[in-house]
């Protein structure tokens, strides 16, 4: 056999194993990572500020991308509609789900995590009311605002959103306290 034929014999194996590599270990792992990004994007504490930051608007009236906010911020696996109040600059999220069939810390987590990124987002919105099958919560903007100093300033990076937004939330204390100040 002449040299070319053995290294092209050593080239096919060499590139059959590249092959079997990519396809057996790189391409399953990328995909598991993704399958993980997306199910880290239904906990609070795991979402990731940059997958929602596409839907900053300076107005509510935009329907369609308030729905898609909602849709990728926790909670969105129990969404069952919404409905916009454009005069009162208010959004009603609408679950199907009780309040009472979700773990309590998610909940209130959840509900802190939202409503924040929702104010943050959205320029103009004014209130958010909840509405679960056993119970609507109604969140303002001044109330959720209020919790935090330079509100305008926590979507400006991912280092301050975590920082001022999602790290806390890990605090049992800080989010009963929070709830309780801007839950009407």
């Amino acid at each position: 056999m002449s040299n070319l034929g053995k290294w092209i014999i050593v080239l096919f194996a060499f590139g059959l194993i590249l092959f079997t590599v990519v396809q057996f270990v790189v391409i399953p792992k990328q995909n598991a990572a993704a399958e993980q990004y997306i199910i880290d994007q239904k906990n609070p504490l795991s979402h990731d500020l940059e997958y929602i930051k596409q839907y900053k608007n300076p107005y509510m009236g935009n329907a369609s991308n308030i729905m898609n906010l909602f849709g990728h911020l926790p909670l969105s696996d129990m969404l069952k509609d919404f409905e916009l109040k454009s005069e009162e600059l208010t959004v009603i999220v609408n679950y199907n789900k009780k309040t009472t069939d979700i773990e309590q810390q998610l909940l209130n987590q959840s509900l802190i995590y939202n409503s924040t990124a929702a104010f943050a987002l959205i320029a103009n919105l004014e209130k958010i009311e909840y509405h679960f099958l056993d119970q609507n919560i109604v969140v303002d903007r001044q109330s959720v605002e209020s919790q935090y100093q330079n509100f305008d300033e926590l979507t400006n990076s991912t280092k301050i959103w975590n920082e001022k937004v999602r790290n806390p939330l890990k605090n049992t204390h800080y989010v009963e306290g929070f709830i309780t100040e801007i839950m009407h």
